[in-house]
């Protein structure tokens, strides 16, 4: 496998921006877990840290459902001003002064208490009248405080039924009570959309998508923690594609193929994107790749306080030796016995060119709060602002040249990519961007450049080439897989 460490004050110069003049059309969905006010030090974040120019929707997590259908806040101390309280609702909404193109949104449901949250959903959506007062509840809550539509994030459909939280009629359920907020939200113009998880074994108990397609605006694919401390091998939790040996569902590709199958509008597709890691804390120190074995989660960060858990923030203050799996499109950063996966820069690039030919909505992230809102690894978010430029323009334009790096640490063999697992019998829809080549053969999965065109590449995955082209007057550099200026690159 071809990786290349470095370290992340070297690589994290590079930034996006769109193309001058041109028009904002892919959405950028900014989920902000409001809690993070509690967060100590440069972890601390309010309303006041956001920047509305980045994110064409902004979704306020979370508020809960209650089992009589009424909806509660989640916490009124950061919610209201009551009592000195943070007044985050308003705060938030108020930044459509600043920018009036923001949306927004109302996030229902949650991680938090998923069990029981998960139990309301499914006692509500089984019951007509349930569901009723439900929409008559969410039309008020949100004219009361303002948000310009609603976020359903049922943490999932029958997906505890052992735990006698769920049914397999929640699968249907779900659709009657998406229609019951649609028919309710179209007097207003409200937007209604839906959070999911991405994966094939779970959409296949949860989703009906064609159906759920038809009546949400936008679908929020949740293309993150599909490994994490809780197995005992080093996994990386949002991958782009999968390798030899690993489960072939759990891949933002295989998800987004998935979904696209099943019959879902590419427009309505929002590919998601953490802006934090998963942490393992390794056996053998000596052994780092993915698959390596795992004692426990990392030690948690200094912000966040969690286990297993490392806000980008938090990476990337630590400045810990980047890796770049080439075969999985995947960043990970070791120390010592510590591991991160974690998207960056680089992997944010390559999400975006899945969104560029598929056709997708555009992209969304969980979360603004962990990136590096405050720019002390370099660049003020980086992440989001990587993302923002890309996902309009799918072009790089550094603001800094990208350097060779002048230190390597903890270098790795380098070996021919493992061979990645034969194409599933889903078919691919045309990419909208670009088709592939038949004349240029790949040899490897990863990221070529052109053999006549200094201005163009080519993005190989299981066998099939996509070509892509830099912004005008740039080339791409084989040897980082970016656009950069012609005089950093020898072609």
């Amino acid at each position: 496998m071809a990786q290349l460490a470095v370290l992340f004050g070297l690589f994290t110069l590079l930034t996006w921006a769109s193309v001058i003049a041109q028009v904002d059309s892919k959405e950028v969905v900014c989920y902000y877990g409001t809690w993070a006010v509690y967060r100590p030090s440069n972890g601390k974040f309010t309303p006041e840290n956001i920047d509305p120019n980045l994110c064409t929707q902004l979704n306020y997590a979370f508020f809960h459902i209650n089992p009589d259908g009424t909806i509660k806040l989640f916490d009124p101390w950061v919610d209201l001003p009551d009592g000195g309280g943070y007044n985050t609702i308003a705060k938030v909404n108020n930044l459509k002064q600043i920018n009036p193109s923001l949306k927004t949104i109302a996030a229902v449901g949650g991680w938090d208490d998923a069990h029981a949250i998960a139990g309301n959903f499914a006692k509500v959506a089984a019951n007509p009248s349930l569901r009723a007062a439900f929409a008559r509840n969410a039309v008020a809550f949100l004219q009361k405080y303002g948000f310009n539509g609603m976020d359903i994030d049922w943490e999932y459909p029958a997906k505890w039924q052992a735990e006698g939280m769920s049914s397999p009629a929640d699968k249907a359920n779900l659709v009657l009570l998406l229609q019951e907020l649609r028919n309710a939200f179209t007097p207003y113009g409200y937007l209604l959309t839906i959070a999911v998880g991405a994966t094939r074994s779970l959409g296949d108990i949860a989703y009906d998508v064609p159906a759920i397609s038809n009546v949400v605006d936008y679908i929020n694919l949740m293309e993150y923690d599909m490994h994490g401390s809780w197995e005992t091998t080093v996994g990386h939790h949002a991958p782009a594609y999968t390798a030899s040996g690993d489960n072939p569902e759990y891949s933002v590709l295989d998800s987004v193929n998935y979904w696209l199958s099943k019959g879902a509008a590419p427009a309505k597709l929002n590919l998601g994107v953490p802006f934090y890691g998963r942490t393992f804390t390794l056996t053998d120190p000596s052994q780092t790749q993915i698959g390596a074995p795992a004692a426990a989660g990392g030690t948690a960060g200094p912000y966040t306080g969690t286990a297993g858990f490392l806000g980008y923030n938090e990476i990337c203050e630590k400045r810990w030796p980047r890796y770049w799996d080439n075969v999985r499109g995947a960043t990970y950063a070791v120390s010592g016995n510590q591991w991160v996966g974690y998207d960056d820069v680089q992997s944010i690039l390559l999400k975006c060119s899945i969104i560029a030919q598929y056709g997708l909505g555009g992209g969304m992230v969980w979360s603004i709060e962990t990136d590096d809102f405050l720019g002390r690894c370099g660049t003020r978010y980086e992440l989001l602002s990587t993302l923002k430029g890309c996902v309009n323009g799918g072009s790089p334009a550094p603001a800094t040249t990208i350097r060779p790096p002048t230190t390597t640490a903890n270098p790795v063999a380098t070996t021919k990519p493992a061979t990645v697992n034969p194409a599933t019998t889903t078919a691919k829809p045309t990419p909208t961007t670009t088709k592939p080549s038949g004349q240029f053969v790949c040899r490897a999965d990863g990221y070529f450049r052109h053999p006549t065109d200094c201005n163009k590449y080519y993005v190989c995955n299981r066998g099939t080439a996509t070509m892509f082209s830099c912004a005008s007057g740039l080339y791409f550099n084989e040897k980082y897989s970016v656009c950069d200026w012609p005089y950093n690159v020898s072609c």
